[in-house]
């Protein structure tokens, strides 16, 4: 049988793919941490990681700092005080003829006269080209119009260096090296359209605005665009920056984490009265697929829709039902003309492979435009459509009533006065589609400010099975049944296979969807019909192993969905669920969970070390339940964060368990009466003392904890320390962590065996390996002379085991702090 021709998500949908981690160093390499922190890092917080490395960047906005630093140090900085997290410096993907009728953003300019004037809209992504007559940066770029880019900052996240590992580099007149990607994105958001033969067939959204371009590079990463938000965010005030726009993000399948520090840079963002706005993802008609970031509840997360109010089929959805896992509002995003920059790569490959989405009102580029325009596809154009509205809101809100809305109005009004779109559910389309003019309208007054509440209520129910192997007729096949009561006005089916990150190769499931009388509503075999949608696509068409069919006010009864192998050549397990939604305040059935698993990556652990906890919520049956509100409780050493409370489509939640000293954690997970719980062992690295044998008196712990972390000036060098050490009461051991380095010279320590505090002095034994060799010992010296630390000093000497060789440093801080608490 020959293959069936597919059209691949890469070539349609644009350019957010899986999360991509920087590479793994070996010891002693330098690598670049994010640590993070529960406010913005302190002088004194940033002494103490000086004491890690020179190459120290703390933001002013942003919960966090950058540290540049061997692998090893990892555990040591997860340690020092005040720390939250310590994370990578992850690598992200770009989710990659203007739409403006179609939100009614074309009114908002012509009836009601905003423009989004006096706004600022920062773009954080590949780049601006303000050489680009819509994006002009200088007014020799500008065709008879003001200003457009009136920042534009190149973000450098540098490693091995010496020095600051972020720059900014500000007024450059172009910051979009090579993608062009970024320039597209700014110019749907903001762009004047004076590069066009007709001035007014591209402008952007709000082409009053001004905007602000964030440079991050083209393989974005964590610390690149933590600069920009942080660079947004205090000179907010100086751009009149309303709104951040965000059209990358880590990929479908990466769990929520409300600890990552864009996360909490999206938190900052929002206490500072700033909108941010997010691409919800292309992973396409996969459930669960949307962008971690579009999921944080102070983020707008973006859908992408054609210019008929028909959702694109390879816009991320979230979880049926869920409160928090659905895109906020849908825009367009098939087939959007904007800037072609001057260095557009990549936009012109994606301009290439463009197909229309058959209802643009927009016209083709024409000849004379092909220089300054192109066309592309995907929630990265989406995204910049609903910030561009966000500017025109904020335009009208501040001329009517004397001030700006909050990020949390400007959420509620979209979601409020958005035009439904039937067919879809909220976990797909969320609230519905951007209608410009009636938010601009509502926010002249502050009205629909109220929290938007969902219209429907939704009846989720899981069934799995197996198919396959089969070739067009199938060898074996399973069917699940749903009841759905009178008054139901959507039902949708959906089958996902294959593992999660995986697009498995050579697969075609299919499902038939019955009717109660047994007729058959619709198939998805060879489906591929953009027309026909809700139900215009299938994995014969996408690639993307899911299969989905929508039913409009369904009959009531029992309806039946046979899943078979359309072209599979191995056996799959799929995973389905039913959703039917109801209008608000129907009752319906409460899930009754039978089980909850709890599973940890290590049950043994290093004090200092995070656990991952996964708990997952099943029926008798065994099935996953999705949407079911999760409590966790912690008791004895250590504590839960990173918490996660409702299941999603797998009926998995999680959370991170944290322990400084040694004992045992029992974390407990309940899902109605169900539940379950789970032991922690957290152990201290120590090593046995030698027996006492004569003349030697045994050493007694004290219960209390010091940490150092600074630097000192000898011999005309730097040497730099970062030391704590930690005895709880009870505990057998003390744990740990110690480095130093100068010159040539590494010490880190492997192991505490006591600490001993005597007032203001802590003094630390342990063993050690210099440059990477083991068979040594050290003992630290810490006095704490009070705050801010200036006269806080150190000792430290190093001994070799069975040699002669020993080194002894030490001085007062000129940076850093030293702490020392008994009890």
């Amino acid at each position: 049988m020959t293959t069936p021709r597919r059209l691949t998500l890469s070539a349609l949908a644009g350019l957010i793919v899986a999360l991509v981690p920087v590479p793994s160093s070996a010891a002693g390499v330098l690598e670049t941490f994010v640590v993070t922190y529960s406010g913005p890092p302190t002088l004194g917080q940033l002494g103490v990681l000086g004491g890690v490395s020179d190459a120290v960047h703390g933001f002013e906005a942003v919960p966090a700092a950058v540290v540049v630093a061997p692998t090893a140090v990892a555990p040591l900085l997860r340690a020092l005080p005040g720390v939250t997290g310590v994370y990578p410096n992850t690598r992200y993907r770009y989710l990659s003829d203007l739409a403006t009728r179609s939100t009614g953003a074309d009114r908002v300019w012509d009836d009601l006269g905003w423009t989004g004037a006096g706004v600022g809209v920062a773009i954080i992504d590949a780049g601006v080209d303000g050489t680009h007559p819509d994006l002009c940066a200088a007014a020799v770029f500008c065709k008879g119009t003001p200003v457009k880019t009136v920042q534009n900052v190149k973000v450098i996240g540098r490693q091995d260096v010496s020095a600051d590992p972020v720059v900014y580099l500000e007024d450059q007149i172009s910051t979009d090296s090579t993608s062009g990607h970024g320039s597209h994105v700014a110019g749907i958001a903001g762009g004047w359209g004076s590069a066009g033969t007709d001035p007014t067939t591209y402008r952007g959204v709000a082409h009053g605005a001004s905007i602000v371009g964030y440079g991050t590079g083209e393989a974005v990463e964590a610390v690149n665009v933590l600069g920009a938000f942080d660079h947004a965010i205090t000179h907010r005030d100086a751009y009149s920056i309303k709104v951040i726009n965000n059209s990358w993000g880590p990929g479908a399948f990466t769990p929520y984490d409300p600890g990552d520090p864009v996360n909490l840079a999206i938190d900052a963002a929002w206490a500072a009265g700033i909108s941010v706005v997010f691409g919800a993802g292309n992973d396409g008609t996969r459930t669960d697929s949307l962008n971690m970031f579009s999921e944080n509840p102070h983020v707008i997360g973006v859908g992408s829709g054609t210019k008929g109010h028909q959702q694109s089929f390879f816009s991320s959805k979230g979880v049926p039902g869920h409160p928090q896992f659905h895109p906020t509002v849908t825009d367009p995003g098939d087939a959007i003309v904007s800037v072609r920059a001057t260095t557009g790569f990549t936009i012109n490959a994606a301009d290439a492979q463009t197909i229309g989405g058959g209802d643009s009102d927009t016209p083709a580029v024409g000849s004379n435009d092909e220089l300054y325009y192109a066309s592309s596809s995907g929630t990265s154009m989406a995204a910049p459509h609903a910030s561009g509205v966000v500017a025109l809101m904020q335009q009208a809100a501040h001329a009517s009533l004397g001030r700006w809305l909050t990020p949390l109005e400007v959420r509620n009004i979209l979601q409020n006065t958005a035009t439904g779109m039937p067919g879809y559910q909220t976990y797909a389309v969320g609230a519905g589609f951007v209608n410009a003019f009636a938010a601009t309208q509502a926010a002249m007054t502050a009205s629909h400010v109220q929290d938007w509440v969902d219209p429907t209520v939704h009846d989720v129910t899981p069934f799995a099975g197996t198919v396959g192997p089969g070739a067009v007729l199938s060898t074996s096949s399973f069917t699940a049944t749903k009841v759905v009561e009178p008054g139901a006005t959507i039902l949708d089916v959906m089958a996902d296979w294959g593992p999660e990150r995986v697009v498995p190769a050579n697969t075609d499931v299919d499902i038939d969807l019955l009717r109660p009388d047994g007729s058959v509503f619709g198939s998805t075999f060879l489906a591929c019909n953009p027309a026909a949608q809700p139900n215009g696509y299938s994995s014969y068409c996408s690639s993307a192993p899911n299969e989905r069919l929508t039913v409009v006010n369904p009959a009531p009864g029992t309806w039946t969905v046979s899943v078979h192998a359309g072209l599979a050549t191995v056996s799959e397990s799929v995973r389905g669920l039913w959703s039917v939604g109801y209008p608000r305040g129907t009752a319906l059935p409460s899930p009754v969970p039978a089980s909850v698993v709890l599973a940890a990556g290590q049950t043994l652990n290093l004090a200092g070390q995070p656990a991952a906890l996964t708990a997952t919520v099943r029926t008798a049956a065994g099935l996953p339940l999705v949407n079911v509100a999760v409590s966790w409780t912690s008791s004895g050493t250590g504590a839960l964060g990173r918490v996660t409370s409702v299941t999603d489509s797998y009926g998995r939640v999680r959370a991170q368990a944290t322990s400084s000293a040694t004992g045992t954690q029992v974390v407990t997970v309940a899902a109605g009466a169900a539940s379950t719980s789970l032991s922690l062992t957290w152990l201290g690295v120590s090593v046995p003392a030698l027996p006492c044998l004569v003349g030697c008196s045994v050493v007694s712990d004290s219960t209390g904890k010091a940490s150092v972390g600074g630097w000192w000036t000898a011999s005309g060098s730097k040497q730099h320390l970062a030391a704590t050490a930690d005895h709880r009461s009870g505990a057998t051991t003390s744990t740990g962590e110690l480095s130093y380095h100068a010159g040539s010279t590494t010490v880190r320590g492997s192991g505490v065996e006591h600490l001993v505090i005597s007032g203001s002095k802590a003094t630390v034994t342990g063993t050690a390996t210099v440059n990477d060799q083991a068979g040594y010992r050290y003992t630290l010296t810490i006095t704490d002379n009070g705050e801010p630390g200036s006269s806080d000093t150190v000792q430290l000497k190093v001994t070799k085991t069975g040699a002669t060789w020993s080194l002894t440093v030490g001085g007062t801080l000129a940076g850093g702090n030293a702490q020392v608490q008994s009890g």
